[in-house]
């Protein structure tokens, strides 16, 4: 029998070590100046807080991104044969995540539903490891994704899929997220 977990998948080694560090060390790249996010989602109840920065990825960066999301909607399409994206399928675009351990960044438990754009996907890519706390944790603590840079983290963005970053306590946690649409 199928569980919910099931549907929440982790390809390794999707991004090379050296596209990540990459990422995470762009020249001009700067968090210093973005503001800590408050994000609140479409429903009243469930509003949350969002402790990190946000950056739109450099574009030099979005071919190696698009080609990990379609080899991806792949294999989560051979696997889930009632899985299917329609023919206007396509992604939200990239944004680079920094949760500062210093500030013990973290995003409460949520879910990634929006109404004005209806999300079918979560897609997540851990760029880095070099960091304590920062656990991709599902169902209020129930499964926790183990941290491993290149690694790619999808699933169902409805309110199934209750997910949270836990506080980071040391180092720098650096992740990209898009939204399959």
């Amino acid at each position: 029998m199928i569980q919910l977990k099931d549907y929440i998948k982790i390809y390794p080694n999707i991004l090379k070590s050296e596209i990540c560090k990459k990422i995470i060390t762009q020249p001009g790249l700067s968090f210093d100046s973005a503001p800590v996010l408050d994000a609140s989602s479409s429903t009243e109840q469930y509003n949350t807080e969002r402790k990190c920065y946000i950056k739109t990825l450099d574009k030099q960066f979005n071919q190696f991104l698009y080609d990990a999301i379609g080899t991806i909607l792949l294999s989560y399409q051979a696997e889930f044969k009632y899985f299917y994206t329609g023919l206007s399928c396509e992604d939200t675009g990239y944004e680079h995540l920094l949760y500062k351990g210093e500030e013990q960044g973290e995003y409460k438990t949520h879910t990634d539903h929006f109404d004005l754009y209806p999300r079918v996907l979560s897609c997540s890519f851990i760029l880095n490891e070099n960091y304590d706390g920062g656990d991709f944790s599902f169902f209020e603590g129930e499964y926790i994704v183990k941290k491993e840079a290149g690694s790619a983290v999808i699933f169902p963005s409805n309110f199934c899929f209750p997910h949270a970053v836990t506080p980071v306590s040391n180092g720098d946690r650096h992740a990209i997220i898009t939204w399959i649409h």
